[in-house]
This record gives structure tokens, C-alpha cells and sequence, in this order.
């Protein structure tokens, strides 16, 4: 009976675990969320966007080392779509796999994306994974950074 309660505890424990900021969001749950302060990331500015994006704002977040930069764009309060940029190379993968577990709210879909990742690392070419509503693509944008995009 013991052992069955603390299985329970332990389970509702796991269950209760900060609330990630997927995209579809509001723009709060990303900057009082997890990834925030695991990627030490501190606010750098805010941009209204124009053109296909006219009536969004681009969020920028950049870590403490200036390695990683993360950007939002919002729209009406709400994420529609989180962008990481990072050195491209495969000891980023823990980053990369907290920035996913966040935007798609989902251990298993992170760690579906970090197959992207990999590959995309390895043969420095886009490559890009479906899990549930999300699209995650991976794309080198010079020879030594790589763009995460997570979208609807």
C-alpha cells in the first residue's frame, strides 16, 4: 500500500512538471517558463515586423555566453512560431532538446526532433520532422550556425 502511494506521488510529480510554452501559447508562459533560466537567457528586444508578418512582434531572447539567441513571433500575445539559433554542432543537442521539449510541449516529440537535428548536423543540410500539429526544421545558415524553426 505504501509502495503504491509513492508510486502515485511520484507519478502525479512528473505529471506537474513545469508547463512548457508551445507554440499557440501566450507569450508569458515562454518568459516565466523553464527554458528561460535552464538556456539563461535574458530579454533583448522587441521588433514590430512588417510585410507577410505586419501586425507581429519578434521577442529576442540571448543566453548569458551570446551562443544562443532564441526569437519569438507573436501575434496578438500568442507564439506562432520560436526560432533558436546555435552553433552548429552536435554537443548543442541537450540545448536543442530542452528548446523542443518546450515549444512542442512533448518529451517523445523532442526527442523525435533531435533525429532531425542529428542528421541535419551530420550531413550540414535542412531537414525538417512532423510531430503532431508542429513542424521542426533544422537549416545551417552559414558554416557554423543552425536554425531551429518549430511552427503550426
Amino acid at each position: 500500500m505504501r509502495t503504491s502511494l509513492m508510486f502515485a506521488v511520484l507519478v502525479l510529480g512528473l505529471m506537474a512538471a513545469a508547463a512548457s510554452a508551445r507554440v499557440g501559447d501566450p507569450l508569458g508562459t515562454f518568459t516565466g517558463g523553464p527554458v528561460v533560466h535552464q538556456l539563461q537567457l535574458s530579454p533583448s528586444g522587441q521588433t514590430a515586423l512588417s510585410g507577410t508578418f505586419s501586425g507581429r512582434t519578434l521577442h529576442r531572447f540571448v543566453s548569458d555566453d551570446r551562443a544562443i539567441t532564441i526569437d519569438l513571433v507573436v501575434h496578438g500575445e500568442v507564439i506562432e512560431q520560436q526560432v533558436m539559433y546555435l552553433p552548429l554542432d552536435m554537443q548543442r543537442g541537450f540545448q536543442v532538446s530542452m528548446f523542443l521539449q518546450d515549444a512542442v510541449g512533448s518529451v517523445v516529440g523532442a526527442q523525435k526532433g533531435m533525429i532531425a537535428f542529428r542528421a541535419a548536423v551530420y550531413d550540414r543540410r535542412e531537414k525538417y520532422l512532423t510531430f503532431a500539429i508542429y513542424t521542426m526544421r533544422f537549416t545551417p545558415i552559414d558554416p557554423g550556425m543552425l536554425r531551429v524553426l518549430v511552427s503550426r
